[in-house]
């Protein structure tokens, strides 16, 4: 029987039937996937583990090495669109393999024009020069790279027939593909007539400014100009700030930012632009201290239904700079639209004020402390408390029926699957979120046992963790190789709940992690910073960071030597996440720990020196026994 042989059902299976089917199919999937597509076919759609028959047939498929009928008929499903657009990449793959590939511009299943680019270059390897032709000079202006990678010299044979349009066109696709580089140096080879030159230089600029160069996007714009260019200009003005920063210079770099957004807006700017050159304003007034400027134009923005992902970043910076000019009011506003950050502008907008030991004695009370309430404390001389008291702990449940037959089946992964569809259709039930976390750990997908957890459970990670029951929160704060990680925070002088709240941020205690930058193990260390430990501590030369008892002790030393050049822990933690190159200059021009950790110009710094503080504190209440008894 081949895998095509589906398409002669004639008659869907009864529910019970279906089930059987599926149950077959299922258990067949790994072993025979030929036998386990037919099956998954002959089931037809239902109401019961539709998306997890869709999901594993199409991998039988693949496996199988299916032909462009049995395709056709899993398309003829309706499968999700993510399921779609890799069964039309298969079905492209298929027809290039059994007709002529030119058959594929007539192929009815694959018009969505997302998917052309990799049907072109399937294209590609016709025989037909005009069919070649047509589909290189549509990848050369759509997805210039693939082009590229398949044959340098067939793409410089179409690109130099390309219009001016088309030129302009690419350069965009060179952009959203991530190679700002590769546009801008076409484009400064090119020169056009007419207006067709003014957009030239306008996406000369926005390449420049991609590829990291201010300074080359100015000097691409258009003299004069209207609001768009003004908006470009603002927006390299702005990356230049941020290169000068903390240097004084950039002081004045945002103050010129400012004034190309003061005139992007005069210039009546179209509505689609109105958000971007108000963000201007606001993030370029809140550096160059033009505070009522800045704030302005965050009432314009809230009033717009912001939702940029730098809105609560900016809107920080902006409440801490005003509570420090001595604009409570305004940091409290600020403060009400962003419900994360209140404690933060409370603290701020307290440093200086007559009622300072309230506000801290109101910020110190919290039962798990984060950083404004550890700052808090410690400015009234407080003592953190010694232990928590955590909730019961709760029952752990089973989980649905349809997942725990793809977990009889041997298909863990399809299961957690499935169940995270459960999950985004009706939310997560307490006890069904501590069994899936438990699911998701054991599969190696410690962040998606988190988001699990959260999804039922909101408090955890806040000042409220402790109203969650403790096996929640001891699943979300997990603890693995304690007696390692004691062993490497007493060796370095260092707090083990440091230790293992940086390890719960890096990796979620994940031996195995790697990072996009090529960090490794349970505290992400970058292979070369290791070697240089672990020549230090006499190891091998190349030490094994996937081994945790390895990869503790060389990450504990490193904290512990960032804390002694810096002398606090928040600097040490910056340059932990961020570097320490760029971490000694923010230092040098803000050498308090607590007025540095808030002039950290990178989102995802401050946030990690707040983050790990927080766990710090939570890892030392929870595990307090443990503690007690191997410290």
């Amino acid at each position: 029987m081949t895998a095509a042989a589906c398409v002669r059902e004639t008659r869907a299976p009864t529910v019970n039937e279906r089930d059987r089917v599926l149950d077959r199919a299922f258990a067949a999937a790994r072993q025979d996937p030929v036998q386990a597509a037919d099956l998954f076919a002959a089931a037809g759609p239902g109401a019961a583990l539709e998306w997890a028959r869709l999901d594993v047939w199409a991998d039988c498929l693949d496996r199988s090495g299916a032909p462009a009928d049995a395709w056709r008929r899993f398309l003829e499903d309706d499968p999700p669109p993510v399921l779609a657009a890799r069964a039309r990449v298969a079905l492209a793959r298929a027809l290039a393999a059994e007709t002529l590939p030119g058959d594929l511009l007539n192929e009815p299943l694959l018009l969505p024009a997302g998917l052309q680019p990799e049907v072109d270059e399937l294209l590609l390897d016709s025989e037909d020069q005009s069919v070649r032709l047509q589909a290189a000079g549509r990848l050369a202006v759509a997805a210039p790279q693939r082009l590229r990678n398949a044959d340098r010299e067939l793409e410089r044979r179409v690109v130099k027939d390309l219009s001016p349009q088309q030129l302009l066109g690419r350069s965009r696709a060179w952009r959203y593909a991530g190679a700002p580089a590769s546009a801008a140096a076409e484009l400064r080879s090119l020169r056009f007539d007419g207006e067709e030159e003014i957009l030239r230089r306008r996406e000369l600029a926005r390449a420049e400014l991609a590829a990291g160069s201010p300074r080359r996007a100015l000097a691409a714009l258009p003299s004069g100009g209207g609001a768009e260019d003004h908006e470009l200009r603002a927006l390299a003005l702005r990356k230049r700030a941020w290169q000068l920063f903390p240097d004084r210079r950039a002081r004045r770099a945002f103050e010129d930012c400012l004034a190309a957004a003061d005139s992007a807006l005069a210039a009546q700017p179209d509505p689609q632009l109105l958000p971007e050159i108000l963000e201007l304003q606001l993030e370029c007034g809140t550096e160059a201290a033009k505070l009522e400027t800045a704030i302005a134009a965050w009432r314009r923005l809230e009033t717009l239904g912001w939702s940029d992902p730098r809105r609560e970043w900016l809107g920080r910076r902006l409440g801490v700079s005003a509570a420090l000019d001595g604009m409570a009011g305004a940091a409290d506003e600020i403060g009400r639209c962003l419900p994360q950050q209140r404690r933060c502008l409370r603290y701020w907008a307290s440093v200086n004020a007559d009622a300072r030991d309230e506000t801290f004695a109101d910020l110190a009370a919290a039962e798990v402390a984060d950083l404004y309430g550890q700052w808090s404390r410690q400015a009234l001389g407080l003592d953190s408390p010694a232990t928590i008291g955590l909730r019961p702990s709760e029952h752990i449940g089973s989980p649905p029926a349809s997942v725990r037959r793809l977990l009889d089946a041997g298909l863990g992964g399809e299961a957690l699957d499935e169940w995270r569809r459960f999950r985004r259709q009706r939310g997560a039930l307490p006890d069904e979120a501590l069994a899936a976390a438990e699911l998701a750990s054991v599969r190696g997908v410690p962040n998606e046992a988190v988001r699990w957890l959260l999804a039922a459970y909101p408090q955890l990670g806040t000042i409220d963790m402790a109203t969650a029951p403790a096996n929640a929160v001891q699943a979300y704060l997990p603890l693995r190789w304690p007696d390692e990680l004691v062993s490497a925070a007493r060796e370095f002088g260092l707090e083990p709940w440091l230790v293992a709240a940086i390890a719960r941020q890096e990796s979620v205690f994940h031996a195995t992690a790697r990072s996009p930058r090529g960090a490794i193990g349970v505290l992400q260390l970058i292979p070369e910073t290791a070697r240089g430990h672990a020549r230090a501590l006499g190891l091998e030369r190349t030490p094994d960071l996937e081994d945790p008892a390895t990869n503790l002790r060389l990450g504990a030393r490193e904290l512990a030597t960032l804390i002694r050049r810096f002398g606090a822990v928040e600097p040490a933690l910056a340059a932990y996440n961020g570097g320490l190159t760029r971490t000694r200059a923010w230092w040098k021009r803000w050498p308090d720990r607590h007025r540095f950790t808030e002039e950290v110009p990178v989102p995802e710094t401050y946030n990690y020196i707040r983050r790990v503080l927080y766990l710090s504190e939570a890892y030392r209440l929870v595990y307090r026994e443990q503690w007690r008894v191997a410290w």
